[in-house]
């Protein structure tokens, strides 16, 4: 799978693109991206946490193995992965942008989504502090929340009905469902020096779903 999409994005894009088997949930398996990135790329100025780990789940029935694997992934899993490039970065002098991938899910408690919900919420905060601990360093470090997103899986969701479309637009004053492009476009401005004087925001786009 991760070979097929880098293959994807090469014929899309024309650049190359180096596909790094990891666990964001292992330390060493951070350490090993960067450095395996580093050694073939030369640099790292970018870094996109979009790792997650989603899942509905009652709380009653959530025990602590998956508990911990929830939280592992969807916000230690960031912290590892930016972690391993700050103190690259730092070391070796850089700058950078960090972009930390979270949900309206944060803030908005949902029968099923405790775990996704909370892990979604600590990722907020780990954004926050690491934009005030390492500011000084030159590294710009924010997050994108999205809303319901047209992945393989919501739209999957929305055939077979256990997601009702009808339902979701209304909650939604845009009127539609955000497309990848919509998500990838926050990124890309967060990333950029235009949002140079952003730090520690977490930016919602949901085309007003949260509201």
């Amino acid at each position: 799978m991760l070979t097929h999409a880098a293959k994807a994005i090469e014929d899309e894009s024309g650049r190359p693109v180096l596909a790094v088997p990891a666990d964001v949930a292992e330390p060493a398996d951070c350490e090993m991206l960067i450095a395996t990135t580093v050694d073939k790329l030369g640099v790292v100025d970018i870094l996109v946490n979009n790792a997650a780990l989603f899942a509905v789940l009652p709380m009653i029935d959530a025990d602590a193995a998956e508990a911990a694997r929830f939280f592992a992934v969807n916000a230690i899993g960031p912290l590892n992965v930016a972690r391993a490039l700050a103190r690259w970065a730092i070391d070796h002098n850089r700058g950078g942008a960090i972009v930390n991938v979270s949900s309206i899910a944060a803030g908005r408690p949902a029968p099923g989504l405790g775990l996704y919900s909370a892990t979604k919420a600590a990722l907020d905060s780990l954004t926050r502090t690491m934009a005030v601990e390492w500011a000084g360093h030159g590294l710009r470090v924010n997050a994108v929340a999205p809303g319901h997103v047209a992945t393989e899986g919501v739209l999957a969701d929305l055939k077979t009905g256990r997601l009702d479309e009808k339902a979701v637009l209304a909650r939604i004053p845009a009127g539609r469902i955000a497309d990848g492009d919509d998500i990838a476009d926050a990124v890309l401005f967060l990333c950029s020096d235009r949002a140079r004087h952003i730090l520690g925001h977490v930016l919602t786009v949901d085309g007003g779903e949260s509201f």
